[in-house]
């Protein structure tokens, strides 16, 4: 299983967070916000400086995230906005030599049921142009879009019957759209994953909290043991948890070595 980490949820500083992602014990960096800007907001010449700081940290770059399609289905400037997103994050995915970049699903509006014929008509643009240029499109399972659970994201992908749309799994998400993730969520979509956003996640006191890895109501156990078994691509940590007190990059420490412990027990197990 290769381990990578959203850049962002050390630092903003590309440098410092690869050489963190390092010293924690990633092979990969996935790069979504860096430098205060989305890295579809970067130059050419900046994507590949990029690069050069993974290579020197011996980091690779597993993927690039933009937000494309983060916008309500009636909003059609929105939806432009999102298409011309898209078609950016296309082309620094070829710049980096990488096979797929990231999608959503429309803000949610409702069950996905009532919105799934006007979901499949927008997104049949970028199908087309995934098609053309060569990029899969990784959909990722996100609890605030039409498009949260598991179970949805199969609806989804029967829907549009594409080889160019696969799954960004993301089990923290599926636990806040209120779905088990493992084994029910992940047993929807586990043909399709191209890549995997592992964060942790209880209720407490009737609210949702973000937790490090290990520590919050997710089977990871399970989940993880089972992507050992299948699973050949990124698992990338994407925690969102932030310890009383502390930073992001110390939350991202602590869910790591989390995952870490997990792993090391199923490996001695």
């Amino acid at each position: 299983m290769k381990l990578g980490i959203i850049s962002d949820e050390i630092s903003q500083d590309p440098d410092h967070a690869f050489k963190i992602a390092k010293r924690l014990g990633a092979s990969h960096v996935e790069i979504r916000d860096v430098w205060g800007k989305n890295v579809c907001g970067l130059s050419e010449n900046e994507v590949l400086e990029l690069k050069k700081i993974a290579q020197r940290h011996g980091l690779e770059i597993s993927n690039i995230d933009s937000y494309a399609f983060k916008n309500y289905i009636d909003d059609r400037e929105g939806h432009a906005q999102s298409l011309r997103t898209l078609k950016r994050a296309i082309e620094l995915t070829k710049l980096l030599d990488l096979r797929f970049t990231r999608i959503f699903t429309f803000w949610w509006q409702g069950g996905l049921a009532r919105h799934l014929d006007r979901i499949a008509e927008l997104l049949s643009p970028a199908l087309d142009l995934a098609a053309d240029e060569g990029v899969v499109l990784a959909v990722e399972n996100e609890y605030s879009c039409m498009v949260g659970t598991g179970g949805e994201t199969r609806i989804l992908l029967d829907k549009m019957r594409s080889q160019w749309l696969k799954v960004l799994w993301d089990p923290g998400n599926a636990f806040f759209a209120r779905e088990e993730p493992y084994p029910q969520g992940y047993e929807h979509v586990k043909g399709d994953i191209v890549h995997v956003h592992l964060k942790d996640a209880a209720v407490e006191n009737g609210a949702f909290k973000f937790k490090p890895i290990g520590a919050g109501m997710i089977d990871y156990f399970g989940q993880l043991r089972e992507l050992g078994r299948t699973f050949d691509g990124v698992v990338s940590l994407e925690t969102h948890y932030i310890p009383p007190g502390g930073k992001r990059e110390d939350g991202t420490v602590e869910s790591f070595n989390g995952l870490l412990r997990i792993l090391q027990s199923l490996k001695d197990g």
